[in-house]
């Protein structure tokens, strides 16, 4: 689990890093941003609790989940979530099919909000979906059939994660 904290925060940090040097945002000023871009990547969490308590509530998991959160051990829950973590394979919030609507809404928040803590949270959602993939990617997993299309999928997000980050 601390690995894996840890990778997400440095894809954050460098990526950040990256789009604060490109578009000059150096004034203390910009705090949201960076703030929401963490409320992002943690946003990306909320998949498998909706699974968890909405979508399969009655699976083994889901219950132990369940029990640990009615008695107060969240810590035990968390960690019971992320140890199970390869078990929840339908995630809605990661399919293609959001992904590819998200990133029209990302396109949207980034060149029309004004709001820093939005445009932080929907590119740190976007990275972090981002990371995901890459983590399909570098275990072969397929996204589309074909590998060249995976390979072609990936790619362009990672394009549109760099092009997003400069929009600001």
């Amino acid at each position: 689990m601390r690995k894996e904290l840890f990778n997400h925060l440095a894809f954050w940090f460098g990526y950040f890093v990256l789009v604060t040097i490109f578009n000059s945002l150096y004034s203390f000023s910009y705090w949201p941003l960076y703030i929401g871009g963490l409320a992002g990547m943690a946003f990306s969490y909320i998949d498998h609790i909706l699974h968890v308590f909405v979508y399969k509530p009655q699976e083994l998991t889901s219950i132990r989940v369940q029990t640990l959160v009615n008695q107060k051990q969240y810590k035990e829950a968390l960690l019971l979530l992320y140890s199970t973590n390869d078990e929840r394979k339908d995630l809605i919030f990661h399919t293609v099919l959001f992904q590819i609507i998200f990133a029209i809404l990302t396109f949207w928040v980034v060149t029309s909000s004004g709001n820093l803590f939005g445009r932080g949270l929907v590119l740190g959602y976007f990275l972090s979906l981002t990371i995901y993939n890459l983590k399909k990617f570098l275990n072969k997993e397929l996204i589309f059939g074909d590998t060249d299309q995976t390979r072609i999928y990936f790619v362009t997000q990672v394009i549109l994660l760099f092009v997003f980050g400069l929009l600001l």
